[in-house]
């Protein structure tokens, strides 16, 4: 009791006795708890990405989408499985491989698919997109207009290919802004097969004085972190070029931390260091694969969902953890048509006879080839796991379902993966 008097005391003391919450006492011991304070003042935000590999639209696709009752395109059943694990993301990130320049529509080699495919990826937990590929310029001007139309109408935000240089001056680099973190998007592609980029119309490549000067723009913004989705690589290689590695030695020497690559169609590998005492945090993603496509041969009927957790702490951001999901594209025939389903390959690993013998081959294939390339050659990136009817994410959880044990080492220190770091000359 003489300690309880003693508090109370100085308490009223100091003129905070209204603010007195709770008063512990334990083996002689009490401790306050005041309204409005934390023993811990720092002030801590925090946010998840995750970046999606290439969204194509190849003819059948668009066939299958075609709904003959209702005479209009629906895509949500594509994409309504993998829902559960975008929705766990503050910006979900894809690379739109198509133009929506609308009817007539066609697959590949110059695509234009529905407008319905952009609302299936929104549905489904997407809400940023990347414009800027080899496929930007497939139906011209009217193409790049009417694409940027549509999305713009829809509200999406995009980043990649410009009406004018006025447009994107104005629009570029892409801000995103969420739980009190400022980032900036930046994209690039090595090319547009071959076909000129129609003036007045803007498409950004890869260009290392640009890439520079677009940096520099987005730290004048006052942004915490930039991110690089490139659209870069030789199709169907599982290995990074010297390019591709030499770029994201560049952009990391300049400042942009985190990189991420499509375009191959077949996954390679995915790195990450993270801030602490001792290291700095960068990721390079060198490529994520097919999203969704009607690509079938081995290594390209799929891809991964890289998923990327920072804080600021203090004001200060930090890359905190990374993670991977397989995910794996079926196309099963339902009421005599082809469909296509996204499916994360470790929930639909857990069902058992949800495939057919032919489709579970294709599945357990895919699965196996993915994870001996990341096993090999990833660093710091963790497998997020699906346990208990629910995704676990590295960072919400003490359990760990990585294949392997983490390595926790600086990889782009590792000159067997990495050659002397070379600046591109501007160009």
């Amino acid at each position: 009791m003489q300690i309880l008097s003693v508090c109370l005391s100085l308490a009223a003391n100091l003129g905070c006795m209204q603010k007195v919450i709770s008063l512990i006492l334990a083996l002689g011991c009490s401790v306050f708890v005041w309204a409005g304070y934390s023993p811990d003042s720092t002030k801590r935000e925090s946010l998840t990405l995750m970046f999606i590999g290439d969204v194509m639209g190849h003819g059948p696709q668009i066939r299958s989408a075609f709904n003959e009752k209702t005479n209009s395109y629906d895509y949500d059943d594509v994409f309504t499985r993998v829902s559960p694990l975008l929705k766990q993301a503050d910006f979900a990130i894809a690379n739109l491989e198509v133009t929506l320049a609308g009817s007539p529509f066609s697959g590949y080699p110059q695509f234009s698919s529905p407008d319905e495919l952009v609302d299936g990826l929104t549905n489904a937990g997407v809400n940023v997109l990347v414009t800027a590929n080899n496929h930007t310029v497939d139906r011209g001007k009217q193409g790049i207009l009417r694409t940027i139309d549509v999305l713009n109408k829809k509200a999406i935000p995009f980043a990649g290919a410009y009406k004018d240089s006025l447009h994107r001056d104005s629009t570029y680099p892409l801000i995103l802004e969420q739980n009190g973190i400022r980032l900036a998007l930046l994209n690039y592609t090595y090319g547009t097969n071959g076909i000129p980029v129609p003036k007045p119309t803007v498409v950004n490549l890869i260009d290392t004085a640009l890439i520079r000067a677009d940096y520099n723009k987005a730290k004048k913004l006052k942004v915490d972190e930039v991110i690089a989705f490139m659209h870069w690589g030789l199709e169907y290689q599982r290995q990074p070029n010297l390019e591709q590695i030499w770029l994201a030695r560049f952009m990391h020497n300049l400042g942009i931390r985190i990189v991420i690559g499509s375009h191959p169609h077949v996954l390679q590998r995915m790195e990450a260091s993270f801030d602490t005492d001792t290291t700095k945090g960068q990721v390079a993603v060198y490529s994520l694969g097919n999203f969704v496509s009607n690509q079938r041969p081995q290594y390209r009927d799929g891809g991964a969902i890289a998923a990327v957790h920072i804080e600021k702490i203090d004001g200060v951001t930090q890359i905190k953890d990374a993670g991977y999901a397989l995910v794996w594209v079926q196309t099963p025939t339902v009421d005599k048509k082809k469909r296509y389903r996204v499916l994360p390959v470790a929930k639909y690993e857990l069902i058992d006879g949800y495939f057919n013998d032919d489709d579970q081959q294709k599945f357990n294939l895919f699965a196996a080839d993915s994870r001996a390339i990341f096993d090999a050659e990833n660093y710091n990136f963790y497998e997020i796991g699906y346990r208990d009817n629910h995704w676990v994410l590295p960072w919400a959880t003490d359990k760990r379902w990585a294949i392997k044990p983490l390595k926790r080492i600086v990889p782009w220190q590792k000159s067997i993966f990495y050659p002397p770091f070379v600046i591109f000359p501007a160009r």
